[in-house]
């Protein structure tokens, strides 16, 4: 085996990205640390210097997944709302496409008994939460407890919506991100005047 000696935090990178890629191309138990060692010329206790087991070697693999996610739907905010929201939802759906199989990985670990896994997807979910609610507060609504929930709901659906439609590829591409787009804007201004409402 040839072994390249890289610093740790560019080791730690390439092992990230071998588990990445073995676990989008097959399920999590097929996926072994012997072979991820193997791919990247290390030894297995080198590996585990890095990653104390295969469950915390994916636990990072998904958490980089968000931290992508995260930042590559940053918004701009030279753009009008309903441009900044097409622009972050286009991305989303570009990455998620891209990595479809990682996806459903890290999915199906949401759904798992992996309770640190379902956290690091819910505290995605939370930072998109945050961070919308923060540009549809700049636009002038008021963060309530209405439009938190709103918006959480909508996150969740389009996460949801996207795995479905990577299956079903009913629509085109454009053509969901038109509609999930379009739907926050509804939902954000419903729940802003159903507040309003009952002030």
């Amino acid at each position: 085996m040839n072994r390249t000696r890289l610093a740790p935090a560019s080791r730690r990178e390439q092992l990230l990205g071998i588990g990445a890629q073995l676990f989008a191309e097959r399920p999590y138990d097929d996926v072994s640390i012997d072979e991820i060692a193997s791919l990247a010329g290390v030894s297995r206790g080198l590996m585990y210097r890095y990653f104390a087991t295969k469950r915390e070697l994916f636990r990072e693999v998904v958490r980089a997944g968000d931290e992508q996610i995260l930042a590559l739907t940053e918004p701009d905010p030279s753009l009008p709302l309903p441009q900044r929201v097409a622009a972050g939802v286009d991305a989303y759906l570009r990455l998620v496409e891209a990595n479809a199989p990682l996806v459903r990985a890290a999915t199906a670990g949401a759904a798992s008994a992996d309770e640190e896994v379902r956290a690091i997807i819910a505290d995605g979910v939370r930072r998109q939460e945050d961070r919308i609610l923060g540009q549809l507060q700049g636009e002038g609504l008021s963060v309530t407890p209405r439009l938190r929930v709103t918006v959480r709901g909508w996150v969740l659906m389009t996460r949801a919506l996207t795995l479905d439609w990577l299956e079903t590829r009913e629509v085109p591409r454009d053509e969901l991100r038109r509609i999930v787009t379009e739907t926050l804007l509804a939902l954000a201004a419903r729940a802003a005047a159903g507040e309003a409402g009952t002030g």
